[in-house]
């Protein structure tokens, strides 16, 4: 169906310049001469000025060499106020497993488990890495007969071809986990490669405790967590959590799996924190067939010019402390915000806004207010959507860059490899693209030579070709016309399988901090290694009795080299330091009439990129809000019916699904066709 993208009728083929108010809708076309004389006209008396951090940039998905160029063109120009879609994907599970074992991004092997407990992802249809992990799974359970148990408040298909579909309550999976992490450790079940993995493990404030010293803290800090207690939190019963609990502990190994339904809730970093505390104690971390720190490809690339010292607008990390939308750990920013804070106004607001591959509008919550400050010229002076496609935000802008599809460019390409090998990839374009859209790193290079600070490269696909030719295995293997003959290259490198283990040899000139055991390369060692702003930049490695292990390098915050399953940075925080159930503040405040509302993808759409995919909305052509049957006849709700959905942020009408594939009081909307 991607050629429907290239040849969609909605497309924009030339650049766009708004002609009446706007929001209006009224256009005329212009060249790109004449559209890049005005963006630049816009944004290089910014920078000349000493102000380029009043230039804004808001992306949705950008990946690999995508990514790479357009941060070059950024960090060239000097501007840091960048905001992402991360907060309302992937930021709870990052920002947890930044806390805990250091970096972000986890695979699972899936080749080598003996069995898979899953935590609200749709694996085989709609994860990050579906291709590769969904056909493994799908070997997994028919060849060597592997069980895949799924948790969801939804009969997905995943949950549909699971062995088992366990229905929860949407927001308690934590729940679940923390009970099974009781019976395990009460059980005796940690035993063997369990309690091997603990001398790794961060469990007590002192990191030099024993291992029976941290098994018998997680018990304490678990005894609560009863089966008896989580079934009444989650609805799954207190047999079915026990039963689990011995599977998964016996199974030798085994993989966890947790994604956006157990992970994108108010308790989301807890929870992903309580995973991580289950696949420590049961020592499926980083081992064949457990959960894995991801490896991926490593590509060399072309770095720009030297760039100026950037400044950066404080509107995409969220409010200040004391704020309900607050966060202690935005490693990942809390761009769902960003459009909420230019209103505000309180830490300054860009003179020029541009988004790519991305639809503030509708993205976020409180479309409407969204849609206001977008209107807004006061609050955001000049707006410009890069966009292959007129949509619900590009609307809202002032200029539209046309945009190249997917199938009209070229890329390197560094996704996570599930077989923690690491695969070069490039992608190669199919057509070139249509009317005059162009890629935008394309029009990066050209807006850097017209501010006069080249980039050293004139295109994407030059970017690409030096990248394979300085990339070693690639270069060795004949760098970019072997990749564009072969496609991909892994140079037969063996599985990457417990890091750390990994002996660090040398800390000559590293300094050893007695509070967290971590060697590192202190400037000033006065403030401790977890109190000296972004240490982790300079750690070594970690003391274990006599020896100093790579362990779980930090990269985002200045935890030690532990699994961090006790986390002073928490406790400094505020926060408890173990991982600790807590319930959304709206869940506990519900009414008896009220519902949760919960969000879902489709195999065949792609977020909202997809909705006009004529192909794809054949097979998927209208939204319907999923109702459990009790629950309907309680409202007197059928199928078909048109129902309103109201919050206290908006309201909308849609038809009724009545069906016993979602538990009671709970709707669920896909995320998809408006």
């Amino acid at each position: 169906a991607g050629i429907n993208h290239v040849y969609d009728p909605d497309r924009i083929l030339y650049p766009m310049k708004r002609v009446g108010k706007r929001g209006s809708g009224k256009w005329k076309r212009v060249s790109w001469d004449a559209a890049l004389n005005e963006l630049v006209g816009k944004i290089k008396p910014l920078r000349d000025a000493g102000t380029p951090e009043l230039f804004g940039y808001h992306y949705g998905r950008a990946k690999a060499s995508a990514s790479k160029i357009v941060s070059m063109f950024l960090g060239a120009y000097g501007t840091k106020t960048i905001g992402n879609h991360t907060s309302i994907c992937e930021g709870g599970k990052w920002s947890s497993q930044e806390l805990t074992w250091g970096g972000h991004f986890d695979n699972w092997d899936i080749d080598n488990t003996n069995f898979m407990l899953n935590f609200g992802s749709n694996i085989l249809e709609t994860h990050t890495n579906h291709i590769p992990v969904a056909h493994r799974i799908s070997r997994a359970q028919v060849d060597r007969g592997v069980r895949l148990v799924t948790f969801d408040v939804r009969l997905s298909n995943t949950a549909a071809k699971s062995d088992e579909w366990i229905p929860i309550k949407p927001g308690t999976d934590q729940a679940v986990i923390l009970a099974m992490c009781n019976v395990i450790l009460n059980k005796g079940w940690y035993k063997g490669e369990g309690e091997k993995f603990m001398k790794f493990v961060k469990a007590t404030k002192n990191h030099a405790d024993s291992v029976k010293t941290k098994i018998a803290a997680l018990k304490k800090h678990c005894s609560k967590y009863t089966p008896k207690w989580a079934e009444g939190v989650s609805g799954v019963s207190a047999s079915k959590i026990e039963a689990l609990a011995k599977e998964f502990a016996h199974a030798k190994p085994a993989c966890l799996i947790t994604y956006r339904g157990a992970i994108a809730h108010y308790n989301g970093n807890e929870t992903e924190r309580a995973a991580q505390m289950l696949a420590s104690i049961t020592g499926n971390v980083d081992n064949p067939g457990g959960r894995c720190k991801a490896v991926g490809a490593g590509w060399k690339h072309p770095k720009g010019p030297k760039a100026p010292k950037s400044k950066g607008l404080n509107i995409n990390d969220g409010f200040p402390k004391g704020h309900p939308g607050h966060a202690s750990f935005p490693t990942h920013h809390m761009s769902h915000q960003t459009l909420k804070m230019i209103k505000d106004g309180r830490n300054g607001r860009p003179d020029v806004y541009l988004w790519y591959c991305y639809t503030p509008a509708y993205a976020n919550g409180d479309v409407q207010e969204n849609i206001d400050i977008l209107k807004d010229e006061k609050l955001l002076p000049y707006t410009v959507a890069v966009d292959p496609f007129y949509g619900d935000s590009s609307v809202y802008a002032d200029l539209i860059l046309p945009d190249a599809t997917y199938l009209e460019r070229w890329d390197w390409e560094d996704m996570v490899d599930p077989n923690q090998i690491g695969e070069w990839s490039i992608r190669q374009p199919m057509v070139k693209p249509l009317g005059e859209a162009r890629d935008f790193a394309d029009v990066c290079c050209e807006l850097a030579d017209r501010m006069g600070f080249p980039l050293g490269v004139s295109s994407k696909k030059e970017f690409v070709q030096k990248s394979c030719d300085m990339t070693p295995g690639v270069k060795e293997a004949g760098g970019f016309d072997y990749m564009v003959k072969h496609g991909v290259w892994n140079g037969g490198n063996a599985p990457n399988f417990h890091r750390y283990k990994k002996e660090v040899k040398d800390v000559s000139g590293a300094t050893y901090d007695e509070e967290t055991g971590v060697y590192w390369k202190a400037k000033d060692a006065s403030k401790g290694y977890t109190n000296t702003k972004k240490s982790y930049k300079n750690y070594v490695g970690q003391k274990i009795g006599n020896k100093v292990y790579q362990v779980f390098k930090p990269d985002a915050v200045n935890k030690s080299g532990y699994m961090e399953l006790y986390s002073i940075l928490m406790e400094k925080a505020g926060w408890p330091p173990m991982p600790t159930y807590m319930q959304a503040p709206e869940h506990k405040s519900m009414g008896s009439k009220d519902l949760i509302l919960t969000t879902f993808k489709v195999s065949v759409m792609t977020h909202s990129r997809t909705a006009n995919c004529k192909w794809l909305t054949e097979i998927y052509n209208e939204n319907s809000a999923w109702i459990n049957p009790k629950t309907a006849k309680a409202r007197g709700i059928k199928t078909g019916d048109k129902v309103k959905i109201t919050s206290d942020v908006g309201s909308f009408e849609i038809k009724a699904l009545v069906t016993d594939k979602i538990v009671p009081d709970t709707v669920a909307v896909s995320h998809h066709m408006g």
